[in-house]
């Protein structure tokens, strides 16, 4: 919906806010917390609720001072991204700090349920999924299983072939930066998948098309398309997202550690551990009774969307707030697991991405006060990291082509985390644009809670 001129004001004023941070920031706090028990006094109770009030000048000043807390804004903002937007889905968000934890949601979890979303819900959550196959990727190193300077070909079948550029060979550590040369999809994925094209946005039944075509794709295909692809350029080099590469990577890691499967080997070493029993790829049927059912154009529902296995480590993830709250956690070091090391590591700036954003798309923030060039926007193991060389904003977005579209964050100076979720599509509602967005006040509101 169009913003109006307060609107618009307070966009510059908080994204000012959120990166004009001292650069001698607080240093990192490494006390241990035990983890907090998930706070639900802030859920809502009228989550169908009609249109909620819009902004008034009181609330936009009353924000400057805020805390970090779910408040009334942020609720009302949430309220009017579904209401507004005419649109089924729901959307959940998540905040966590030393404190614990506090949760909102707003929506039903189906067309047909009465039932609100809350902080257990199953989403989809889209390209969140590669910063778990680089944590695994991480800890696997460690335990001295993978060596991020190692070639793939090292660890892939030897019949496979595997393509060079200036007889430069593509690393492991090349796949989990996206800096392979590889492009964002194996050229035989299906033959109608264009991400670019109109009928991609528009048209529900390409959308199901699209998701029936793709469950089919084998590992032959796969295999066949790395054989076949050539390189954009000399890898590690230059960032081009690519869920090509990270789904080689999550193969890669399977194949070395004999599991059956990569849903099995994430289960084993991250699930498993951080107690995130709502996350898995491919759902049980308890779980399918908690699972938000994706939208599209509104009212629309789609079915649900199952990644074939060998690229299933870039997009194939479902989980909840709380469960993304507890990997939050250990991330920010809130909580001591044996992932702690692997996931310093995941976080460490490893290349720039010269101002792309997942999907290859451009940072095109720009105000007043602000523009995207003052910043430096990186790449680690999987994790997007943006930088005002103060402190630093660690996250990673996603969507599926089922009606999904989710975004995580935190400052690990400030030691505060953010998640939100959404079970419609982005074209209707765009969380996964949270950051750094042309005119997104969404955007603000995440800035102050991260930085303030």
């Amino acid at each position: 919906m169009p913003l109006n001129d307060w609107q618009k004001r307070l966009i510059s004023q908080l994204v000012f806010v959120m990166f004009t941070i001292v650069v001698m920031a607080n240093p990192i706090m490494t006390s241990i917390f035990a983890y907090p028990s998930m706070d639900t006094t802030n859920r809502s109770s009228q989550s169908l609720s009609p249109v909620p009030p819009k902004y008034t000048e009181e609330m936009r000043n009353n924000s400057s001072s805020s805390t970090f807390k779910i408040t009334n804004e942020l609720k009302s903002f949430i309220n009017a991204l579904v209401d507004s937007n005419d649109t089924s889905g729901a959307i959940a968000v998540g905040l966590l700090d030393s404190n614990g934890t506090q949760f909102y949601g707003h929506g039903k979890i189906s067309n047909t349920s009465i039932t609100p979303v809350d902080e257990n819900t199953i989403f989809a959550i889209g390209s969140i999924t590669k910063v778990f196959t680089t944590t695994l990727l991480a800890d696997m190193v460690n335990q001295g299983l993978v060596k991020l300077d190692d070639s793939i070909e090292k660890y892939l079948p030897s019949d496979i072939k595997v393509p060079q550029y200036n007889k430069h060979k593509i690393t492991v550590e090349d796949l989990a930066t996206h800096t392979s040369g590889l492009p964002y999809f194996p050229s035989n994925y299906c033959s109608s998948f264009d991400p670019t094209s109109t009928a991609y946005q528009n048209s529900t039944q390409y959308r199901k098309d699209l998701m029936d075509c793709t469950k089919n794709y084998t590992f032959d295909k796969f295999y066949e398309a790395l054989a076949n692809t050539t390189l954009s350029g000399d890898s590690g080099t230059k960032f081009e997202y690519s869920n090509f590469g990270m789904g080689i990577l999550g193969h890669i890691l399977s194949l070395k550690s004999n599991m059956s499967s990569f849903d099995d080997l994430l289960s084993k070493r991250i699930l498993s551990v951080l107690d995130m029993n709502s996350t898995s790829i491919n759902l049980s049927n308890a779980q399918k009774h908690r699972l938000a059912i994706g939208h599209f154009n509104g009212s629309q529902e789609l079915p649900t969307w199952n990644p074939s296995e060998p690229l299933a480590p870039g997009p194939g993830l479902h989980s909840t707030v709380s469960d993304l709250l507890k990997f939050l956690s250990a991330n920010m070091g809130l909580v001591k697991t044996k992932l702690g090391d692997a996931m310093q590591e995941t976080q460490v700036i490893r290349h720039s991405t010269n101002h792309l954003l997942p999907n290859n798309e451009p940072a095109s923030f720009h105000s007043d006060k602000f523009d995207s060039d003052a910043l430096g926007f990186y790449v680690g193991l999987g994790w997007m990291i943006t930088t005002n060389l103060g402190q630093e904003i660690i996250w990673h977005s996603g969507s599926t082509p089922d009606g999904y579209n989710a975004f995580i964050a935190f400052n690990p100076a400030k030691e505060r985390g953010l998640v939100i979720l959404c079970s419609t599509d982005a074209s209707n509602v765009n969380i996964s644009d949270t950051i750094f967005k042309h005119n997104n006040s969404l955007s603000s509101l995440v800035g102050t809670l991260l930085n303030e």
